[in-house]
């Protein structure tokens, strides 16, 4: 127990059973973490896009061949007037890839419970048990400065029971920019870098996301595809949701490439094995939380195999935001400019599919300057910095 606060994993409930009073002790559990999970996203955003339901919290925590997630959760073990609240959780993401050694961690704590060391005792627990299981090197991913409220229409949040005077705020600017980039760099000071840095993590890879306007990106996604010089080597294609059958198998073969090709700054990064059975399992997961994928891709006539291919996600629940998934060309394929092309089309194809779409999110890496200008060339602007942080143990 740490100062009135009791620490447990968080067994997870068969189904929301919430007809039936008193709710069972997992299903009022969980529905606790899900409301302050997204109280948390929301402190930070100022908005509801980054919203996610306790069914689809709870479709995505369920064990899979290739991924488990648990979760660790700290109550008040001393309040007459709310016994059991849950002020804080953590969860343990662990690959099942074989011979992995890394696992993703992330702790989070109710804004008036903080500085009394629940943060620190979850991520204390969080770490015991992932050494448990074998893992030696841990990674975390941060919201850690928002850049440009106005893009995201972010506004202030209030929590009963604590002031704006605690930080709330979600407008944190940021603290210049990375040299060679007009991108700004991490604040050190944000709450979750100096914890990070508190705890022994290091920056091992940053992020910018950006948003897209969708309601002025017609024209510069049209302009692009206009401009291009594919000629008859390439064929775009397109789909919503599952992969046709046809595709199925060579798309596989590209999001086996994700793990090697794609940029991943000081992460450890462990290789990933994907076949159709993988891809078509990621597909049922995909659809138990809601989310239907928007997906472009680059066929080479020559050999019939998949050049390219560019990917949206978006959410049954989240009519007014959609998400950058993969963007990855063959290299056998690049400097064609086919990541544009592909992004352009798929924003297109998004808009048609998904009209009332406000905004388009994504998440690039500093060290991956063709997507950052491709973003540039379609009107993303810079929103906020997203850190991922390493410690090995």
């Amino acid at each position: 127990m740490t100062h009135g606060v009791s620490l447990d994993w968080l067994e997870l409930p068969p189904a929301l059973d919430q007809a039936r009073l008193p709710m069972p002790p997992s299903t009022a559990d969980f529905l606790q973490l899900a409301q302050l999970a997204n109280l948390l996203t929301s402190l930070f955003w100022g908005t509801n896009d980054f919203y996610e339901s306790p069914e689809n919290r709870l479709a995505a925590a369920r064990s899979r061949g290739d991924f488990r997630m648990d979760y660790v959760v700290a109550r008040l073990a001393d309040d007459a007037d709310a016994p059991g609240r849950i002020v804080g959780y953590g969860f343990l993401g662990l690959a099942r890839e074989p011979g992995a050694s890394t696992a993703e961690v992330w702790v989070g704590v109710h804004p008036g419970f903080r500085r009394r060391g629940i943060g620190s005792a979850l991520l204390g627990e969080v770490e015991a048990e992932a050494l448990r299981r074998g893992r030696t090197t841990l990674q975390s991913w941060t919201d850690n400065a928002l850049v440009d409220p106005a893009a995201v229409g972010s506004g202030p949040v209030f929590v009963r029971g604590a002031s704006l005077e605690t930080g709330l705020t979600p407008v944190v600017p940021p603290a210049g920019e990375r040299p060679g980039t007009g991108y700004p760099a991490v604040r050190s000071d944000a709450p979750d870098a100096a914890f990070a840095a508190a705890h022994g993590y290091g920056l091992a890879q940053l992020e910018w996301c950006s948003v897209l306007d969708l309601a002025r990106a017609a024209g510069s996604a049209l302009q692009v595809e206009s401009a291009s010089t594919l000629g008859e080597d390439y064929e775009l294609i397109g789909w919503q949701g599952r992969c046709p059958d046809e595709y199925a198998e060579p798309m596989a073969d590209l999001l086996g490439r994700m793990t090697a090709d794609a940029p991943a700054g000081g992460l450890e990064v462990a290789p990933e094995a994907w076949d159709v059975e993988r891809l078509r399992a990621e597909e049922r997961a995909r659809e138990a939380i809601g989310l239907s994928m928007v997906t472009t891709a680059a066929l080479h006539r020559g050999s019939g195999r998949l050049a390219g291919h560019s990917d949206i996600e978006t959410f049954r629940d989240l009519p007014q935001a959609a998400y950058q998934g993969n963007t990855l060309v063959h290299p056998d394929h690049r400097g064609r400019r086919l990541a544009l092309l592909l992004k352009a089309a798929n924003v297109s194809r998004l808009l048609r599919v998904a009209p009332t779409t406000q905004r388009l999110y994504t998440w690039t890496a500093e060290e991956n300057p063709a997507i950052l200008r491709a973003n540039e060339e379609l009107g993303f602007v810079p929103v906020s910095t997203h850190p991922g942080w390493q410690k090995r143990l």
